[in-house]
């Protein structure tokens, strides 16, 4: 998930301090209260077919089958025959407010309306890209309502929703400054279905080089890949070095 520098504007490391949190992940109270990096693995729930893996280890294999043909609002068919990536995917790299995020012909996002970016393929790659691309978007983007409405689900939503709108009521608007943000830098799967997909996503920040693993949850809802906004704070690690995770990003 998308946050400023921790060790900007931010007495004793906490990333929570910082303005771009308040911003954003600070609207769910619990967030406010921690101030903390909170260290946990989410265990989704489901049908009891995921495969459950320590964070840095390696996530077993899965070949989903391909998604129905014409699924989702508009969405082309992408390709979802494939395993776990284990090495970078293919990807080239895109500019949105200063965060570079990832793009792929093959896993999408195949539209861009607006500050949406949709369609991605139902494969780990598509949700991979979904997860750096909607934890990104859903803090920085002009247009952050609609991605929340559109692209996320779960209990921190509508807090978010009402408490940052009130929020931006009386604020001045913040705008990110290069460096400021995080780049995505490695990530490692956690457990994979084609229905549900919980990744670890390492972000990097600016000059001082500290770099944070986020536990990301998604749904397949629809036709197209939705992340979970948990109503705690949403569980975080600082991490040394990327050992565990794929090395990946653009910057």
């Amino acid at each position: 998930m998308m946050g400023a520098d921790p060790t900007a504007e931010s007495p004793g490391g906490s990333p929570f301090a910082s303005r771009w949190w308040q911003v954003c992940g600070l609207f769910l109270g619990v967030l406010l209260i921690l101030g903390i990096v909170t260290v946990v693995v989410q265990q989704p729930g489901g049908d009891g077919n995921e495969t459950d893996a320590a964070p840095g280890a390696s996530a077993s294999s899965s070949s989903p089958g391909p998604a129905p043909s014409g699924s989702g609002k508009g969405c082309p068919d992408l390709d979802a025959s494939e395993d776990l990536p284990r090495t970078a995917p293919d990807t080239s790299w895109e500019l949105t407010r200063t965060v570079a995020l990832p793009v792929s012909e093959t896993a999408g996002p195949a539209r861009v309306d607006g500050d949406v970016a949709r369609c991605y393929a139902q494969s780990p790659t598509g949700a991979l890209i979904a997860a750096a691309q909607i934890s990104a978007r859903y803090v920085v983007a002009e247009d952050w309502q609609s991605v929340v409405k559109k692209q996320t689900y779960g209990a921190g939503q509508q807090p978010l929703l009402e408490q940052r709108t009130a929020y931006e009521a009386t604020a001045e608007p913040v705008a990110p400054v290069p460096g400021e943000l995080g780049q995505v830098a490695g990530y490692q799967f956690v457990t994979y279905t084609p229905e549900l997909a919980v990744l670890q996503l390492v972000n990097r920040f600016g000059d001082s080089g500290v770099m944070q693993a986020t536990t990301i949850t998604l749904r397949w809802h629809e036709g197209d890949w939705q992340m979970e906004l948990p109503s705690a704070a949403p569980p975080q690690k600082t991490v040394d070095d990327l050992t565990g995770y794929v090395p990946w990003g653009g910057v």
